[in-house]
């Protein structure tokens, strides 16, 4: 009986696949070593680094690596002999908070440019961050419905001051060699949703404004992910995916619609909660969802982060998300 040759080569039909990457803010007390030996045990391949503003930045210190070649040297051979690379660095901030509670995160968004120049990193996470209502207030304000009529003078102002001050952080970025930068569709920030990143790319006037889009955002405001990755695929606007899961309570939100307890309060007593990937929506829900992404032409990014108050910790968080993607993703 003839031997089949099952050695020839099979054409790639994806020959750019997304690759699988590992926000490392997920392991915050972990040295970095550690992390990085943790990454390649999973099959990681890239790295989504936090830098400031939000973020403790556990495994970054931005001022040393933009004042030292040697030290930006040693930061990044610790990275690529592992087999891993930065893919992203990630500056979540309110650049455009009043006061001196936020004075720090424009500064890091600017620094962060920088660094990302000084590595060779491309892409940016941000978030678009959300001004008070009017000038001279300390206080921040979400505007999430437009009655009474008042509340679209204050829109026009934070609009104005967003497109100020991304103008400015994108022509820096594009200095330093950035070619995207990501904006989280984020609850409390301007951009959120489909029609603000339109916005604020429109406003900025350059199509290096993109979304980080994750989808367990979307899954306790009420959107549609999968109608929300098609959309924004139509424009080439996901420059970033976070795998992220929510799991909704629907006895708790079923009663009281919004969650406004404490961000870590008892898991069972919320209306949702953020989960490890594959444990809010099965397979199939997150094949369909990878599926859109491919043929809207996405390759990026396919980042894991974590905040599941239920696992034993983030380490087994992330382990299981790791492996349900890697047989999820189209990779």
């Amino acid at each position: 009986m003839k031997k089949e040759n099952f050695d020839m080569p099979v054409a790639s039909f994806n020959p750019d696949p997304m690759k699988l990457s590992l926000f490392t803010d997920g392991l915050p007390d972990m040295p970095f070593e550690m992390v990085l030996d943790e990454a390649a045990k999973m099959g990681i391949e890239e790295l989504e680094i936090g830098t400031g503003g939000y973020s403790f930045a556990p495994h970054c210190d931005m001022q040393t690596l933009l004042k030292s070649a040697d030290a930006r040297k040693e930061y990044l051979n610790q990275i690529e002999s592992r087999g891993l690379r930065i893919g992203t660095l990630n500056c979540s901030a309110n650049p455009l908070g009043p006061g001196e509670r936020w004075a720090s995160h424009g500064p890091d968004v600017m620094d962060s440019m920088r660094l990302a120049g000084a590595l060779g990193v491309k892409h940016m996470v941000a978030q678009s961050g959300l001004p008070a209502g009017a000038p001279g207030e300390l206080t921040l304000n979400w505007v999430t419905h437009t009655y009474p009529p008042e509340m679209l003078d204050v829109l026009k102002y934070q609009w104005d001051v967003a497109i100020e001050f991304w103008t400015k952080a994108a022509a820096l970025a594009k200095e330093n060699g950035v070619e995207t930068i990501a904006f989280e569709n984020h609850p409390m920030n301007l951009v959120f949703n489909v029609n603000t990143i339109k916005q604020l790319r429109e406003g900025v006037g350059d199509d290096i404004i993109g979304m980080n889009f994750d989808p367990s955002h979307m899954f306790f405001m009420g959107g549609d992910p999968l109608m929300i990755a098609r959309e924004l695929a139509k424009e080439n606007l996901v420059y970033h995916i976070h795998a992220k899961d929510t799991r909704i309570n629907p006895e708790v939100k079923g009663l009281n619609a919004l969650e406004l307890g404490p961000y870590n309060g008892k898991a069972a007593d919320r209306c949702w909660n953020y989960v490890a990937v594959g444990y809010g929506h099965d397979s199939l829900w997150w094949k369909t969802f990878f599926a859109i992404l491919a043929a809207g032409d996405y390759h990026g990014p396919v980042s894991i982060e974590v905040e599941d108050p239920l696992m034993p910790n983030n380490l087994v968080a992330i382990q299981k998300s790791a492996a349900f993607l890697h047989e999820t993703m189209l990779k």
